[in-house]
């Protein structure tokens, strides 16, 4: 489970909540449909040199389109065509937030891993990458937490809110769904 953001670029007369949804519910028809631009490559390459510049530690994660093909019946160039997004990670040991970069679209995901000062940090990594994503690539970023487009001057204490009641929803259900230790028949207490 994560809490998720999901970055677009508004049209003029659309309501972008509305639209937002709208873009969310198409993204799971086809991460990448048509052809590649080659505008829209260069435009997501240099997005993922803007966030490896707010922290070095982010990588390209580098797809196997042979294996994609092989395990999803397809060729390696239908492979490379729909699998041409750039997902962005930093170090295996690290706080877990993922960037994908679509043509249209971008996202990121941060897991309900974190707690108090951990989570206030990791949240404002992901606030410097918002900023970046909003600034070199136009987008709005949705939050489907809280169901509304966020302002990044004024929102960072609801998303906070969020995240630390998404992250307590969570242990309650691993507490909840772990086997307990039963107690002998002749046990009382």
């Amino acid at each position: 489970m994560s809490y998720d953001f999901f970055l677009f670029r508004p049209k003029d007369g659309d309501d972008p909540v509305v639209l937002a949804r709208r873009l969310l519910d198409e993204a799971d028809d086809e991460m990448n449909p048509g052809k590649p631009d080659p505008d829209k490559e260069e435009r997501k390459q240099s997005l993922a040199a803007a966030l490896v510049a707010v922290n070095p530690e982010l990588q390209v994660y580098p797809f196997d389109h042979a294996a994609i093909a092989r395990k999803s019946g397809m060729t390696v160039k239908e492979a490379r065509r729909r699998w041409r997004h750039l997902e962005l990670n930093g170090p295996d040991d690290g706080n877990g937030i993922q960037i994908a970069l679509y043509d249209e679209t971008a996202d990121l995901t941060v897991p309900y891993w974190h707690h108090g000062e951990d989570a206030r940090r990791t949240v404002w990594e992901v606030w410097r990458y918002l900023e970046v994503l909003e600034d070199e690539g136009d987008f709005v970023t949705y939050d489907p937490q809280l169901e509304r487009v966020l302002d990044l001057g004024t929102d960072l204490d609801a998303v906070l809110a969020g995240y630390a009641r998404g992250t307590a929803h969570l242990q309650r259900v691993v507490l909840q769904s772990s086997p307990r230790k039963k107690r002998p028949w002749w046990r009382f207490w």
